[in-house]
């Protein structure tokens, strides 16, 4: 492995590293949320995905975050006991169980959302407008080519028999 290369794979660790212990740290931890990150990040993605009153389902939050039902169910169920997210039957198909956010989980995904917007409009004041632009297009590359590799890692999977 080249140095170069070397130490991009090392930088790429550290910023991901550095991001989410940040994140962590400023919402879970500083603001005694009883959370962790990942609790926080599902509370994210329900939010995303709940369409008027309807919240996502189980298997739905499960595919969006690429994880198990079960787990999935065992991860919103400790969020339910938090009273951060509720279980609610479907509007339109009684048998359908959909996950909503409690105004307490509103609340924690608002303080989620500003830290996000927050943290762009910092790092927005670091870079000129030429350095902006390189620097978003040097994400999207970098961002394109994981796209990638997962794909292939898909078609992989998909001969597995």
């Amino acid at each position: 492995m080249s140095e170069f290369n070397y130490e991009f794979d090392r930088l790429i660790g550290k910023i991901e590293h550095n991001i989410t212990k940040l994140e962590e740290r400023t919402l879970c931890i500083d603001r005694n949320l009883n959370l962790t990150i990942n609790e926080l990040h599902l509370l994210e993605c329900i939010q995303k995905a709940t369409k008027g009153e309807d919240g996502p389902t189980i298997s739905t939050i499960a595919a969006e975050l690429d994880i198990t039902r079960p787990s999935t169910t065992v991860a919103v169920n400790k969020l339910k006991d938090k009273k951060f997210v509720e279980k609610v039957g479907c509007i339109n198909d009684g048998r359908s169980v959909r996950i909503r956010l409690t105004p307490k989980g509103k609340k924690v995904f608002a303080l989620h959302t500003e830290y996000h917007d927050g943290m762009a409009a910092a790092l927005n004041e670091c870079f000129s407008e030429e350095e902006k632009q390189a620097f978003a297009e040097s994400l999207k590359k970098i961002n394109d080519f994981y796209i990638a590799k997962l794909s292939e890692k898909e078609e992989e999977e998909d001969f597995d028999f």
